[in-house]
């Protein structure tokens, strides 16, 4: 068994059931056991918490978001699969136990990365991304791994309890060392000076949006992770969906009526898988109450079909 608290949700998954038409509902299958995974293989895992997007004042509904995924994606045609399997592990339920829910998302994680799979992780508030790094760390012969955010938010608020915005200040309180954290797509308008202060001087990168320099998110995401895989590191790419503008995105926890467009963040998903240093994708504070047309669960199915044609274009099951 992958991990006895994960909740499977076939009932999720579209299925077209004709041959000539298959979608990806039709090539998904339930995942217990990691022995089932071979190399290249790509695992879906939701994480359903909310308690610290309510905890940080955030508008509640992302423990909903691994749910309503499924439902744009499964959609989807299958063609960006090629030979890989999709699997998908189910969803780490909601808990108010804190280390209890890490250690379930991590368990989930590190059991389908020493498959040599890929996990794509939904959100869940973006604290959840603690339990990923967790997972990636408990690889103990590899180099610690290094992170990448693309986020309106730093998510450093200096607090141990639970809060959306502290997943990167508890990362770097654990042992990250801040020259392998890069944070891109912030808004000044969103951080405060005593968060940047600190992450600046604990030696992280930053990257802030300017009007009329949206292209600069892309490539300053490329060359972190250059940088990265230079340093032989696992890289987490943490994706907060918020840092997406409000006319592509409004199903989110924190709205943003300026952000990145729908166009920079497919390109910024396809760099991602093309590295072969990535080690696990995820797509946080996806709610899909505030959903208008469920066009930001699409862009988000997009947006994993994408890292995956990018998984295809650096090697065909690596």
């Amino acid at each position: 068994m992958l991990h006895p608290a994960l909740i499977h949700r076939p009932d999720t998954h579209f299925k077209k059931k004709d041959p000539l038409d298959l979608r990806l509902g039709d090539r998904i299958r339930d995942l217990h056991d990691a022995d089932s995974l071979q190399a290249g293989d790509i695992v879906i895992l939701g994480v359903c918490n909310e308690v610290g997007v309510l905890a940080n004042g955030g508008r509640a509904g992302a423990m909903e978001g691994p749910i309503y995924f499924r439902k744009a994606f499964t959609r989807l045609t299958d063609g960006c699969l090629a030979e890989r399997g999709l699997w998908d592990a189910g969803d780490v339920p909601a808990s108010v136990d804190y280390p209890v829910f890490f250690e379930a998302t991590a368990a989930a994680v590190s059991a389908c990365l020493r498959q040599g799979a890929l996990p794509i992780v939904i959100g869940g508030g973006h604290d959840c991304a603690f339990g990923n790094y967790l997972g990636i760390c408990a690889l103990k012969d590899q180099l610690p791994p290094a992170v990448i955010n693309i986020d309106a938010h730093l998510d450093m608020r200096p607090v141990e309890g639970p809060s959306s915005g502290n997943p990167f200040y508890r990362m770097l309180e654990h042992g990250l060392s801040g020259e392998d954290l890069a944070a891109i797509g912030l808004l000044h308008e969103r951080n405060a000076t005593a968060h940047v202060a600190y992450a600046r001087g604990r030696g992280a990168y930053l990257y802030f949006m300017e009007p009329g320099k949206e292209s600069q998110v892309l490539v300053e995401a490329q060359a972190a992770l250059r940088r990265f895989q230079a340093k032989g590191r696992r890289i987490l790419a943490s994706f907060d969906v918020d840092s997406i503008g409000a006319a592509w995105a409004s199903g989110v926890s924190a709205l943003n009526p300026w952000g990145i467009s729908a166009d920079t963040a497919i390109q910024l998903a396809r760099a991602f898988g093309r590295c072969p240093s990535v080690a696990l994708f995820d797509l946080m504070e996806y709610s899909p109450a505030f959903d208008r047309d469920g066009r930001t669960g699409w862009l988000l199915a997009f947006l994993v079909a994408e890292f995956i044609q990018g998984l295809n274009e650096r090697n065909p099951r690596s």
